[in-house]
């Protein structure tokens, strides 16, 4: 049969913020690498989504380690080298890697506790460093600065988000029926399809139903409250990461994550198809909710990224722990501009230790969008005048 000409496909993939986040992502973690102390230690794979927070669609979508696509098939040795090398090189950890999301989660708790009237912007809980109600069973959780000597004192919301306060958290999952709080984890995208055109895991919240499946086991209140924290049998993708941290910014709105732009015919002369905005889900609550939840994030990207000043950043940092004598996963989530939200981040990455240490790849890349922007907006701006 002759050839017929094909259409055009456009994504939504951006060819400069793609190439800045694949290099980003390298330089981040093998800068890790260089640091860890001992094999146990040793920093692994990552990936790193961007998404649009007004229409949910991937504007990079970057994994480490990779490969070059050029040479894969130039021969036997080639693909064999790549298939079979350490950390996967042919695995998309964006799409497929499963991770616990670690305080990254905290504001899907927040926004579920005070949506359903668990607590309210101003309820405060104490952190004493351990959380004692079950003392007498012999299970009493310590918050992350336990080791420390000191606590968080009293938080609000918005302060325990800034201070990602455990015995906060512990508190609010306490008295949230699990499946409730997996209802608006479910409503922010995590543990579901995200509409993306690829093969995707779809991961899961951890539930009583979960852990039933998976070790046919009763689940206790320490289940309930480790899920809170986004620990426990949780595990969702980048891409899901990402997309909750859009709905976080936008105030709830839960968009396709489809990279399919636009279809144009062989002649460029016909438009086939042009992407419409999908919503799949949102989560509604009262609008001072989410200030207090924003203002929280706010308070978090002013103190992990202290050296970025091209515009305001909301954050929040993740350290998954992965058991004893394995070293954390990192896990770190943003959005800018604070005040009118355009871009949002998941970075994950393997034994990172903690999400603090994924920042300077974070601020990379707000960087190089923002960059990017400014040059296409005086493009736009010098094209106008000469017509």
């Amino acid at each position: 049969r002759e050839p017929e000409a094909g259409q055009n496909v456009y994504l939504t993939i951006d060819l400069d913020l793609q190439s800045a986040a694949e290099q980003s992502l390298t330089k981040g973690i093998e800068n890790m690498k260089s640091k860890s102390t001992k094999n146990s230690d040793a920093v692994g794979g990552g990936a790193l989504v961007a998404v649009d927070v007004a229409t949910g669609q991937p504007l990079a979508i970057a994994n480490y380690p990779t490969f070059d696509l050029q040479t894969l098939f130039q021969s036997e040795e080639n693909y064999k080298a790549v298939s079979e090398a350490d950390n996967q090189p042919l695995f998309n950890r964006a799409l497929l890697g499963q991770y616990s999301p670690g305080s990254t989660f905290k504001p899907c708790t927040a926004i579920a506790g005070l949506t359903e009237g668990v607590i309210t912007t101003g309820t405060t809980i104490q952190c004493t460093g351990t959380f004692r109600k079950y003392e007498d069973t012999g299970y009493a959780p310590k918050c992350w600065i336990a080791s420390s000597g000191v606590t968080h004192g009293n938080d609000n919301v918005t302060e325990a988000i800034r201070d990602s306060c455990n015995i906060f958290f512990y508190t609010v999952g306490d008295s949230l029926p699990i499946d409730t709080l997996a209802r608006y984890a479910a409503a922010f995208g995590l543990g579901e399809h995200t509409g993306i055109e690829l093969p995707e895991s779809t991961g899961q919240m951890a539930t009583e139903a979960v852990k039933k499946k998976l070790e046919n086991t009763n689940w206790y209140v320490g289940d309930s409250l480790q899920a809170a924290i986004g620990q426990s049998y949780s595990l969702f993708t980048p891409l899901q990461i990402a997309e909750y941290c859009a709905a976080v910014a936008n105030g709830g709105e839960r968009h396709s994550a489809s990279i399919l732009k636009s279809v144009r015919s062989y002649s460029y002369g016909d438009n086939v198809y042009e992407r419409e905005d999908e919503v799949l889900s949102k989560v509604e609550t009262a609008q001072y909710n989410w200030d207090a939840v924003h203002e929280g994030m706010r308070l978090v990207g002013k103190s992990s990224l202290p050296n970025y000043s091209m515009t305001s950043v909301a954050a929040k940092t993740g350290t998954a722990q992965k058991g004893e004598s394995i070293a954390n996963d990192g896990i770190f989530i943003c959005y800018a501009p604070f005040d009118d939200p355009e871009i949002a981040m998941a970075i994950v990455v393997q034994k990172g230790g903690a999400g603090a240490n994924c920042s300077v790849i974070a601020q990379e890349i707000l960087e190089a969008y923002f960059s990017l922007k400014s040059a296409t907006d005086v493009t736009d701006v010098e094209g106008e005048l000469l017509q």
